[in-house]
């Protein structure tokens, strides 16, 4: 049976995951760790890839990633291609060390990308391996709550969704150690595309027409008018505060949920790149 395409394309985020050969174990040490961890920093920099969130349990991988240049499958070929040849290498083995080609879902950013850092983070306490996620030193929950520094992890990517700066790192820690259930089950869910019905129905049209590069113009208006029941034309002509705030959220949800390029939304809403830069750092 033929394979179905990679989903990919400009601005999206990915839930990658991946299994060793047989579901044996790709990390013994802590240098296999590490070394992986490494590769992760070159490729994600090389390829432009921006790493969210990661949790590395001794049999499989987890990645939260944002992919602003379409090149995820580029990506993750150096990534684990270079850590196959380096494990096989420090081990003395041959063969397969991943059994599979990665497994990629899209993500909504706000909201359901919230739901995946919480349940990357928690691999560890889910395995039985420590009750507190921060006792895990191979995940980036130390990197969220500033207790380690990192040079390629993005975790303002989430961590804006928390308020001003001094209370993110406490609120984050809460939603993370709550028991609350996450609306999706990650488990088990088949879901190519994860997100309300807006950011669905914007996907896998991208996906259906093949097409890779960030929406146009019709359809970013398209979803505005599903997501926040509006026309494009108020938001255009925005006057008040009340109006003026829902052109900011729409403007935070076209760049940071929708991959839509800054100019590009610029152009639509009418409005200065300024605009768009203020928008982007009010603090929700």
């Amino acid at each position: 049976m033929a394979r179905r395409p990679r989903i990919s394309g400009e601005g999206l985020y990915h839930h990658i995951y991946a299994w060793g050969n047989n579901r044996q174990a790709i990390f013994l040490v802590d240098e296999h760790y590490q070394r992986y961890l490494n590769l992760l920093e070159i490729h994600g920099r090389e390829h432009r890839v921006d790493v969210v969130a990661y949790a590395l349990m001794q049999s499989h991988i987890h990645l939260f990633v944002h992919d602003p240049a379409g090149n995820i499958s580029q990506f993750m070929n150096g990534l684990h291609g270079g850590y196959a040849q380096y494990f096989n290498r420090a081990t003395g083995r041959i063969g397969h060390v991943f059994g599979e080609r990665f497994n990629n879902r899209i993500v909504q950013a706000n909201n359901y990308g919230l739901w995946l850092s919480r349940y990357i983070h928690r691999q560890a306490v889910e395995a039985g391996l420590v009750t507190d996620p921060v006792d895990y030193p191979w995940s980036s929950y130390h990197m969220y709550l500033r207790e380690a520094p990192s040079n390629f992890l993005k975790p303002e990517i989430t961590l804006e969704q928390f308020g001003n700066i001094g209370e993110r790192t406490r609120l984050y820690k809460e939603f993370v150690l709550n028991t609350e259930h996450d609306p999706v089950d990650w488990n088990t869910t088949s879901a190519e595309v994860i997100g309300d019905s807006g950011f669905r129905q914007l996907v896998n049209c991208r996906i259906a027409t093949g097409r890779k590069n960030k929406p146009d113009s019709d359809e970013l208006a398209e979803l505005i008018e599903i997501h926040f029941n509006i026309d494009l034309q108020m938001l255009i002509g925005a006057c008040g505060l009340s109006e003026r705030r829902l052109r900011r959220q729409v403007i935070r949800y076209l760049i940071g949920e929708a991959g839509a390029g800054r100019t590009e939304v610029a152009r639509l809403l009418r409005v200065s790149p300024m605009a768009i830069y203020k928008a982007l750092k009010e603090k929700v």
